[in-house]
């Protein structure tokens, strides 16, 4: 992608040029809401209420460098005032699938997942959104701990500190 900062300039004059913003943008943004929601309707219209509220509210942002964290800071909002529950997270459709269609390895990827379900289940909201901004969004560390206003250090030290957790109860499974 051309220098962002250039293109939310140009998207700041002229509301047409936004769309190089929106073409990079607009897969992370709805894998994010896909994960949150589970439902590809949902997420594709709150994806574009996101994009909307981008749009309109272009004019204000302030670039510092934190694009993406001020599109998912805005993603999560429209999420949460969509569900106000959490949801699951569809790990199933976020994993790459099995190598090969062995009954045995199918079976055991089903058993892996079903477990990581209710593991996931089992976690505090906060846990959840830090999967879903690195897994389901792509974002990086940096851009994580911008949306959620905490520091690269710190959110890369607690997905780690999870990750492990996740491991250990999986039974050291990768």
């Amino acid at each position: 992608m051309p220098d962002e900062a250039q293109l939310i300039r140009a998207a700041q004059r002229d509301s047409a040029e936004f769309a190089p913003l929106y073409r990079h943008y607009v897969t992370p943004v709805y894998r994010y809401l896909y994960s949150r929601t589970g439902n590809a309707a949902d997420a594709e219209d709150l994806a574009a209420q996101v994009f909307l509220e981008a749009l309109q509210g272009l004019p204000r942002y302030r670039h510092r460098g934190h694009f993406a964290a001020w599109l998912f800071t805005i993603a999560r909002r429209r999420a949460a005032d969509h569900y106000r529950q959490p949801t699951a997270l569809p790990l199933d459709e976020l994993l790459t699938p099995a190598d090969d269609d062995e009954p045995l390895s199918l079976t055991v990827r089903a058993e892996t997942l079903a477990h990581l379900h209710r593991l996931v289940a089992g976690l505090d909201e906060r846990d959840v959104e830090l999967l879903r901004l690195r897994y389901a969004a792509g974002l990086t560390f940096t851009q994580i701990g911008a949306a959620l206003n905490q520091r690269e250090g710190g959110v890369k030290m607690r997905l780690h500190r999870l990750l492990a957790r996740l491991q250990t109860a999986l039974g050291g499974e990768r």
